[in-house]
C-alpha cells in the first residue's frame, strides 16, 4: 500500500512538471519568439521602421449605403506617395501623387490632371501602410498592443478614436517573412468599414 502511494505521488510530480514546461515553452514561444527566431520587441522595432514599400492591395470599403472594392497599387518612397487605382475599370490608371505637401491627381486617358496645394489630408491617408505606423507609434502605450496567436500571426492594435468610423485599427503580419498581409479599420460597434488585403509587398524598397 505504502508502494502504491509511492508510485501515486511520483506520478502526480512526474505530470505537475511536465505541465509546467508544456505551459511554460507555449507562453514563451507566444510572447517571446516567432519562426524567425525574433523577439516580440524585435518584431514591433522592425515593423514600425518600414519607411518604403511598393505593393498591389485589394480594398473594401464600407459606409452605411453602399461597398465598393478596388484593386490599388501603392508606392511609398523617400519622396513621394502613389496611388494607381487597377480596378474598378472605369478609374484604371488614375493616379494620386502625395509629394511635399501636394497632392497630384491625374490620368490620361480621362484627361485628368489637377494639383492641390498645401492639402490638408495628405498626412491622414489610411490607405497607406505608412499611415498606420505612424498612428502606432504616436499612439498612447495604454492604446496599442502586439501580440502572436496560436496560427502564428502576428496582430497590432491601436486604438485611434478619431472619429465613430475609425476607432480601431489593426495589422496583421505573416510572421515568418514580416510581412504585412492585411489591415483592417473597425469602427464604434467593432464592425470593419475598410480592409485592406495584401497580395503583394515589397519593404524597404
Amino acid at each position: 500500500m505504502k508502494n502504491m502511494k509511492k508510485i501515486f505521488f511520483f506520478l502526480i510530480i512526474v505530470m505537475i512538471f511536465i505541465i509546467s514546461i508544456i505551459f511554460f515553452l507555449k507562453s514563451n514561444y507566444k510572447n517571446n519568439k516567432t519562426g524567425n527566431n525574433k523577439s516580440i520587441e524585435e518584431i514591433e522595432s522592425y515593423i514600425l521602421n518600414i519607411k518604403t514599400y511598393k505593393a498591389t492591395l485589394n480594398v473594401n470599403i464600407k459606409n452605411n449605403r453602399n461597398e465598393n472594392n478596388y484593386k490599388i497599387m501603392q508606392e511609398v518612397t523617400n519622396e513621394y506617395e502613389k496611388q494607381v487605382t487597377i480596378e474598378p475599370e472605369e478609374i484604371n490608371g488614375l493616379e494620386m501623387i502625395f509629394k511635399n505637401g501636394t497632392l497630384e491627381i491625374k490620368n490620361t486617358e480621362l484627361n485628368l490632371s489637377k494639383i492641390y496645394e498645401n492639402y490638408p489630408n495628405v498626412s491622414e491617408n489610411n490607405l497607406f501602410l505608412t499611415q498606420f505606423l505612424q498612428t502606432y507609434k504616436n499612439g498612447e502605450k495604454q492604446n496599442r498592443s502586439i501580440e502572436v496567436t496560436d496560427d502564428n500571426e502576428i496582430i497590432m492594435k491601436i486604438k485611434t478614436d478619431k472619429n465613430k468610423y475609425d476607432v480601431t485599427q489593426v495589422l496583421y503580419v505573416n510572421m515568418k517573412n514580416l510581412k504585412p498581409e492585411k489591415l483592417e479599420i473597425l469602427d464604434n460597434n467593432n464592425n470593419i468599414k475598410v480592409y485592406i488585403l495584401y497580395n503583394e509587398i515589397e519593404i524597404n524598397i
